[in-house]
């Protein structure tokens, strides 16, 4: 399924790298940690990066009640917001084409306060799920103060679109026999093993939760790594120390 193209989600630019399907914008949503919320206050205009939760065509926010950026939502009724994924630079042999490979999304939707203690509790665990699968049960629930002085916020998606670039470097046909080194440099986010908290109470060990979690990331680098193998072959082109250099660098993840 994709979302309806309309005249504000509709890819101007790089078409080709367009895509409109639900299941390819969930997926880079899912992946990122952190959106970037666009607002107006006063007819000056913001961006902030915030956290957030996913649950089908809904997104939700959170902030306290005198939170600036929520209040402009509240008040605009609608939102934009944009996530992006960077795996890789691009490196060409002319300053005009240098460029990235990237995953983002761009999200339209409508902006509702929910008001309700079951409402919001429901969307703080959505955000907390968000961090790690299952976190919600494995740790104390907001109380009334808490509750009370936090503000959440539901987004129902009505219309986005995702550009994902993931060509290689391109140069004009005249450029390729310049004497500069072109090439792509790879991208990843590490996560590396959870590190308990100085103040934990004696005798708390890690929970699966966060173990699994942290598990399916390192498998997730793993499947990264061994898919760079491909690029040593055109480091072999730059001579032994390139290529020395960057198995130095990929043994240390």
């Amino acid at each position: 399924m994709e979302y309806e193209k309309t005249s504000r989600n509709t890819v101007k630019r790089g078409r080709k790298k367009a895509s409109y399907d639900k299941d390819a914008i969930h997926s880079i949503l899912d992946t990122n940690e952190i959106c970037t919320v666009a607002f107006n206050v006063d007819g000056k205009a913001y961006a902030q990066p915030i956290n957030y939760g996913r649950s089908d065509d809904y997104l939700y926010l959170h902030g306290s009640t005198k939170n600036r950026m929520t209040s402009a939502l509240m008040k605009a009724g609608e939102v934009c917001l944009s996530v992006m994924s960077l795996d890789a630079l691009k490196l060409t042999r002319s300053a005009f084409h240098h460029s990235v490979k990237f995953r983002s999304a761009v999200v339209f939707g409508e902006v509702r306060e929910l008001t309700t203690e079951e409402d919001k509790l429901e969307g703080l665990k959505r955000i907390i799920n968000h961090f790690v699968p299952g976190r919600w049960d494995h740790c104390r629930k907001p109380n009334s103060k808490e509750l009370k002085a936090t503000r959440v916020l539901e987004i129902k998606i009505t219309s986005a679109s995702a550009k994902i670039a993931d060509s290689p470097p391109l140069d004009e046909p005249e450029d390729y026999a310049l004497d500069f080194w072109a090439g792509t440099i790879p991208v990843k986010t590490v996560y590396e093993y959870p590190i308990p908290d100085e103040n934990l109470k004696n005798g708390v060990e890690l929970p699966s939760h966060v173990l699994e979690f942290y598990e399916e990331k390192k498998l997730k680098n793993r499947r990264g790594y061994w898919a760079t193998i491909v690029c040593t072959s055109q480091l072999q082109l730059a001579g032994p120390e390139a290529v020395a250099l960057f198995w130095s660098a990929n043994l240390k993840c």
